[in-house]
């Protein structure tokens, strides 16, 4: 499941950045402007439909969301052990 979601996080930003070759798993998508400050809100949209739930506040630490791993780690992990 979890190599499912890094799937489709990663075709959401290659949707938005065409040009976008290869995202690692360790890219900071935040310092590269991967993902821009007007796709930022529209991915944490994303991130919560694909969770299946809104991400709580004191989850909201921009170091949460900066690699594909870390977001995944962070806000998949619990949800994915919970599920299971």
């Amino acid at each position: 499941m979890t190599d499912a979601v890094l799937a489709r996080l990663t075709d959401w930003i290659k949707d938005k950045n065409p040009e976008a070759q290869e995202i690692p798993e360790d890219l900071d998508i935040v310092e590269t402007r991967t993902v821009t400050s007007l796709q930022f809100v529209e991915f944490l949209l994303y991130i919560e439909e694909l969770r299946g739930s809104a991400i709580p506040s004191e989850e909201m630490d921009i170091d949460s969301f900066r690699t594909l791993r870390s977001i995944v780690d962070r806000h998949f992990a619990p949800t994915l052990t919970a599920g299971e």
